[in-house]
């Protein structure tokens, strides 16, 4: 795909559906007592892989419709690109009498699964392997449980799932993208489970009602276009709610801190450029907005330093793409350990890879709009992963 750069960005768009609220909402609808509907639910690649989870589990789905088995039954999981399905379907297997195979797509395979293994042999499963493809087979005999979560949020997020199906109590130790895990408790109240929690403990106690969910916007995805707000003029991005608990809302503070002007309202965020400033930050527990945030300080004035602990684990090795991609458009980076130190200034059109992820595709496509000349992306199929119509927005955007 061809990007030719603009002279400003000012328009208004939805956010999508959440990625993130979805899955949860499926896994739940799975395990409720009734049937659930699931309104404003994401149709994209990783959630498409989250509905055949269920249905393997034994779920009905029609459209919004999920119908639960009687029982959870025991089958094969192909997750494709998506790490929480593979995770989710991963510890709910745990709770399930007989042998669950799950398996994934290349990269998946190597995405770490470790610490979710060790916590569900502890509870007394039986687990074949430490990444995909893998075989579980349940059910689970203890209801104690310490996860190391250093690696990810979805250990403790599908331990918390595997609670509401046996009952659980679970101690998350270090755990990285801690609001990932409040979403999945803020979830799992829509559907009537009830738990106690102290800090990263928590006990959970089986039962889930079937219930009517509507998903929320997502952050995650706005994130871009709110960028290309603070970048190259002003864009509003309604179905963001103000009251909500998202990781990546805390990309809008990072916004403020490189300089632009973000607007907060109750259902909607507003953001307009400003003179950016470099800036020192730690994405840990918002590591989906590295990428995004990598172009923001390319365009910043000075020297920017951005880390998160757990970016070379992704759909792609994060730190490293970012610097190559930066790098062919001619801005000074150096790559970190956990992150990146980016020297500001106006990048040039160049040929970029996407690395088959989708946001690295989504934020090279937002550096381009502003280089000294067109660029091109490589495979930017990827964006179907997580929003399908995201060059069909930024259009809009463009119009």
């Amino acid at each position: 795909m061809i990007i030719r750069p603009v002279d400003e960005v000012r328009g208004e768009l939805n956010a999508p559906p959440s990625k993130s609220y979805t899955h949860r909402a499926y896994f739940l609808a799975l395990l409720a007592e009734g049937e659930s509907t699931i309104e404003n639910p994401l149709v994209c690649d990783d959630t498409l892989a989250t509905i055949e989870a269920i249905r393997s589990f034994g779920a009905g789905v029609d459209g919004k419709t999920v119908v639960p088995p009687e029982e959870p039954s025991p089958g094969f999981v192909y997750a494709r690109e998506s790490g929480t399905t593979a995770r989710f379907s991963t510890a709910l297997a745990g709770g399930i009498g007989g042998k669950t195979l799950i398996d994934g797509a290349r990269r998946l395979r190597e995405r770490p699964m470790d610490g979710l293994v060790k916590a569900l042999k502890g509870l007394g499963a039986e687990v074949d392997g430490f990444s995909l493809p893998l075989t579980v087979k349940g059910p689970v005999k203890s209801g104690r449980v310490s996860v190391d979560a250093s690696k990810s949020s979805q250990f403790v997020s599908g331990l918390l799932l595997l609670g509401a199906e046996v009952g659980l109590k679970v101690e998350a130790r270090n755990p990285v993208s801690k609001p990932y895990i409040e979403m999945t408790l803020r979830t799992m109240e829509a559907f009537g489970v009830e738990f106690e929690r102290e800090g990263f403990s928590f006990e959970v106690y089986p039962g889930v009602k079937g219930t009517r969910y509507k998903v929320p916007g997502d952050y995650s995805t706005a994130s871009f276009f709110l960028a290309a707000g603070a970048l190259y003029g002003k864009v509003r991005v309604n179905n963001l709610l103000r009251e909500d608990v998202q990781a990546d809302m805390a990309f809008l503070d990072a916004l403020e801190e490189f300089g632009a002007r973000v607007k907060r309202g109750r259902d909607y965020v507003k953001v307009e450029g400003g003179e950016l400033k470099a800036v020192a930050l730690d994405c840990s527990d918002f590591p989906d907005s590295f990428p995004i945030l990598a172009v923001v300080a390319a365009y910043a004035e000075g020297r920017s330093v951005i880390r998160a602990r757990q970016l070379r684990f992704k759909e792609s090795d994060r730190v490293r793409a970012m610097a190559v991609n930066l790098s062919r458009m001619g801005v000074k980076v150096r790559e970190l350990e956990d992150g990146l130190e980016i020297e500001g200034g106006r990048p040039r059109g160049a040929k970029v890879e996407t690395f088959n992820d989708h946001r690295i595709a989504m934020a090279m496509s937002i550096a381009a709009l502003g280089a000294t000349g067109p660029s091109i992306i490589e495979d930017t199929e990827s964006v179907s992963k997580s929003h399908p119509g995201f060059f069909d927005d930024l259009r809009r955007l463009l119009e």
